[in-house]
């Protein structure tokens, strides 16, 4: 899939042992749509927008990465003094301090709470509830906005709170905050009761990666087959699907499987892999286009239509930019990252138009996309082989002035 290099940080990284050193010296129709999104929560703006919340910065001091905050017109809010920092939600953010404390501050940089010791792990707020994780018992509870138990700890995984529900279950500890999800138990609202039980088998054992709920939709595998739910735990149309990915702005991607039996991933190595007739439909199961389609973000998404050849497209199917690209990003606050067939880099916009002052000819980027009028980007250089690798980050506004830059070396061992 394209994307390897976007939406990744690429300081973190999975099964190698690392160690951070000193930088390197040197219509209608259309209204309808709108009407839609704007009902799902999801409703876009790509014209004049007003950003509040701040954006991480870091800061390497000796074998360290230190985080800090910065807004879009480069107000540092935060200087570098946190060890871990995560992006705002619901205008807080964790960020744990060098005493190894989580906490919670606000937008202005404020801390509004510090969490016990024996906190581990935190995700983000998400309809006024963020799960923790219990450092002695390694299960998860939630917290409200004030730092208060709501829910106490009691499972070994579990998701953030979408449509009044969450995903809990089981999950196996794979290392120091690294958990690998298992058997869902069902779904809890905001008391922490089990509202939604799940009996399900997934073939790849692990139910979470699509079952978040988004406008009133979850999908979850059971067996060689998918189960899509509502918010009610009713089963709906999806028993003719072998795969799926998760609803987004109302609509779904689904394959049908054209040969029996097959392997769809994660099943029988013996069997062949499955070939897939693909199609997108919508919340009530309709089928909107007859091809596959990522998620739509900003009613857009990208077809790989050739190796290393992407296009954009609307919901209807329509190719909405008329050129055609080598590697692609979905659209966030009306921007999308691009690598052009000639291999330069850039952001455009939804009709295509790059952006001058974020328009790059010889550089090799990666980037996460524009969040709160921020977007950081990264470019990486390898040494001797691969075993050392070096990294600038640089941070940038809609308008291309740098914020903030650092750079940084990644050994492997």
């Amino acid at each position: 899939m394209a994307l390897n290099a976007f939406g990744r940080n690429p300081i973190l990284f999975q099964n190698q042992k690392i160690r951070m050193v000193s930088p390197r010296q040197d219509k209608p129709m259309r209204r309808t749509f709108v009407l839609f999104l704007t009902l799902c929560g999801l409703c876009f703006c790509t014209m004049a927008q007003s950003f509040t919340a701040p954006g991480i910065i870091r800061e390497t001091r000796g074998s360290h990465r230190y985080c800090g905050f910065i807004k879009h017109d480069g107000i540092v809010v935060v200087k570098p003094i946190y060890l871990e920092a995560q992006d705002f939600s619901e205008g807080l953010a964790a960020v744990q301090d060098t005493n190894k404390r989580w906490g919670f501050i606000n937008t202005t940089g404020q801390k509004v709470f510090t969490l016990p010791t024996d906190v581990s792990q935190v995700g983000d707020f998400h309809e006024g509830l963020c799960w923790f994780r219990d450092k002695d018992s390694k299960k998860v509870g939630y917290i409200d906005r004030t730092g208060k138990v709501v829910i106490r700890p009691q499972w070994d995984y579990a998701r953030d709170f979408n449509d009044g529900l969450a995903a809990v279950g089981e999950g196996w500890n794979m290392g120091e905050q690294m958990y690998r999800p298992g058997r869902m138990i069902g779904y809890i609202d905001h008391t922490g009761k089990v509202v939604l039980p799940v009996k399900v088998t997934d073939r790849y054992g692990d139910n979470y990666k699509s079952a978040d709920f988004s406008c009133g939709r979850a999908i979850l595998h059971d067996g060689d087959s998918v189960l899509i739910i509502d918010t009610k735990g009713n089963k709906l149309f999806g028993r003719s699907y072998r795969t799926a990915g998760g609803f987004s702005e109302g609509f779904c991607t689904v394959g049908t499987a054209t040969n029996s039996p097959c392997n769809a991933g994660g099943g029988d190595p013996n069997l062949p892999d499955c070939e897939f007739n693909w199609s997108v439909i919508d919340t009530a199961g309709n089928i909107v286009l007859t091809q596959y389609a990522n998620r739509f973000h900003e009613g857009v998404s990208y077809l790989e239509v050739a190796e290393n050849d992407y296009i954009y497209i609307d919901t209807t199917g329509r190719q909405i930019i008329e050129r055609h690209f080598k590697d692609v990003s979905s659209f966030q606050e009306g921007l999308a990252f691009v690598t052009e067939m000639n291999g330069s880099q850039c952001f455009i916009d939804h009709t295509g138009k790059k952006v001058p002052a974020l328009s790059f000819s010889q550089t090799n980027y990666s980037c996460r996309g524009f969040k709160n009028g921020i977007v950081t980007m990264w470019e990486r250089e390898e040494i001797n082989t691969g075993k050392t690798i070096y990294y600038e980050e640089v941070v940038r506004n809609r308008e291309g002035k740098i914020l903030w830059k650092d750079d940084y070396t990644v050994r492997f061992h």
